[in-house]
């Protein structure tokens, strides 16, 4: 079984400065940020500031720094991706995050070089709207703690357009799930099950009327609770 996570787009000081969970089986382990979001599969625009490659070819290691704060990159029984990059050059970079000796760092997948300075400075952009986001977030959630819980939950998300994580983190429910997304997962296990061999990402949004983002979420849930798993790469099949 292959678990199947959303790779997000975060600052380097959100990662460091956050909590390694550690997760056991086919479950994810993620960092969970200052702010309440979840990220086992991070995207990061960054310079790398140093490289080491090792003599035998059987380990290499980058840091990265986005002008927040600094994280390495580390590649083991290989220096791929790693190896088409250099001290100086920009990259956009995806990779699942891990800690060892308190020390967390990236376990590159993807990296591309950036050539066109407009995409640094709109991921800049992205970065200072998602941190205004949440503050202003936190700020309603202050102001409107007597309101039903869902009501708010549903206006977070419209409203705010952030995650589920982060609203769970911001009403105190962190394992609230709410009758739409249980709804949500049903119709979409129901989508799965009537394909004897699975069905592919694509199709299952069409299936399903519901928005993408909450797709994913409930997609990430069923392959995390051990529901669902992919049998290939972009198809999801059930257990």
């Amino acid at each position: 079984m292959i678990a199947r996570q959303t790779a997000k787009k975060v600052r380097v000081w959100d990662i460091v400065n956050g909590t390694f969970v550690k997760k056991g089986g086919f479950e994810p382990s993620f960092v969970k940020t200052p702010s309440g979001e979840e990220v086992a599969r991070a995207r990061i625009l960054a310079t790398i500031v140093a490289k080491f490659v090792a003599e035998d070819g059987n380990y290499a290691a980058v840091t990265l720094d986005d002008g927040s704060d600094t994280i390495r990159a580390k590649t083991f029984k290989t220096i791929k991706p790693l190896d088409t990059v250099e001290i100086g050059d920009i990259v956009d970079i995806i990779g699942k995050l891990r800690e060892y000796n308190g020390e967390k760092y990236m376990m590159p997948e993807v990296v591309s070089k950036v050539t066109d300075p407009n995409v640094e400075v709109m991921r800049r952009l992205e970065m200072v709207y998602k941190q205004t986001a949440a503050r202003r977030a936190k700020e309603f959630v202050e102001k409107n703690k007597s309101r039903n819980p869902e009501e708010l939950r549903k206006e977070l998300s419209e409203k705010f357009g952030i995650e589920n994580p982060i609203i769970d983190a911001l009403l105190g429910d962190k394992k609230a799930e709410g009758g739409d997304k249980g709804s949500l997962k049903k119709q979409l296990l129901d989508v799965i099950n009537a394909s004897k061999d699975g069905i592919v990402y694509s199709q299952l949004m069409k299936s399903v009327k519901a928005k993408g983002a909450d797709i994913e979420s409930a997609v990430d849930e069923l392959l995390n609770d051990g529901m669902c798993y992919e049998p290939s790469p972009g198809r999801i099949r059930k257990i």
